[in-house]
């Protein structure tokens, strides 16, 4: 199963929710397409920042490649 490294690319402030550059998750998927292309893989990135900085991606509004690089590693 291929794990996918999350990594904010820039500091900013959205809807009350402040986002830290290079803030970095881990996402384990069954597949090896982009999470951040599906409603589900998007659950799963933003379920991994809420548990390790408690951190509101969804409410950031920055699931988004242009707000985060991934990159997958086997």
């Amino acid at each position: 199963m291929p794990i996918w490294k999350f990594t904010t690319k820039v500091k900013r402030t959205c809807n009350g929710v402040f986002i830290e550059k290079g803030m970095t998750v881990d996402v384990v998927t069954p597949t090896t397409s982009d999470p951040l292309n599906s409603p589900q893989g998007r659950d799963q990135i933003a379920a991994a920042f809420m548990s390790k900085y408690g951190v509101d991606m969804k409410k950031a509004q920055n699931l988004t490649s242009g707000y985060l690089d991934a990159v997958m590693s086997k």
